[in-house]
């Protein structure tokens, strides 16, 4: 493990600032906490974002259904609004991972993991997606859960997150909030489903 400092954001405008200066956000912590354990992700400060206000599941205007990012997986499972409107999300949050991995990651952490196979967390080997440039070990190695559509000469890894496949079936959007001009907030509107979203500065919540 390489030295880090930590702060915990009171706020959104905390937790954008502390993000814009290089920090990575910390939710539940399953994914990012592994890849720093094993040397795949380095970064020199952690911003804690479990004390902001999106933990609520609640159900919009037209009947849909708006899930806070930092809901656990296991909570939105288990929400009866979920189950009863839109139950494809339950079934693919109840196949993912663990109980005990689903009692502490988040929604938002799961779908915003990175993309990444086998060889992402072996830190010896080629990975395009750790590593630009390096190469990708997976295509005449190992690469069994590996892409079969859509893939390239730079990677054939696949998305990590069941829940995100449920999410573009359906249309869902994502709300993403970032810092605007000033001092005012950017909020976008982006679909599960879009092919490519432009690339965060800093590393998203992860778990």
């Amino acid at each position: 493990m390489h030295p880090f400092t930590y702060a915990k954001a009171a706020d959104m405008r905390e937790a954008l600032n502390a993000g814009w200066r290089g920090g990575r956000y910390l939710a539940g912590g399953t994914t990012l906490v592994d890849l720093m354990r094993e040397t795949v992700e380095r970064p020199g400060m952690l911003v804690d974002i479990s004390a902001l206000p999106l933990r609520e599941v609640t159900v919009t205007e037209r009947g849909g259904l708006r899930i806070g990012a930092l809901v656990r997986m296991a909570e939105a499972a288990a929400h009866p609004k979920v189950r009863v409107l839109y139950p494809v999300i339950s079934e693919a949050l109840e196949l993912s991972a663990s109980a005990q991995l689903r009692n502490m990651a988040t929604i938002g952490g799961n779908i915003m993991q990175r993309t990444r196979c086998t060889y992402f967390r072996d830190v010896t080997a080629a990975c395009n997606k750790r590593e630009p440039g390096s190469g990708c070990a997976a295509l005449h190695g190992y690469n069994r859960s590996h892409a079969i559509l859509g893939s390239s000469d730079d990677c054939v890894a696949t998305h990590p997150s069941d829940v995100a496949v449920a999410f573009a079936a359906l249309e869902a959007t994502v709300h993403v909030l970032g810092p605007g001009r000033g001092t005012a907030y950017g909020l976008r509107r982006l679909p599960a489903a879009a092919r490519q979203h432009p690339e965060p500065r800093t590393g998203p919540p992860q778990g």
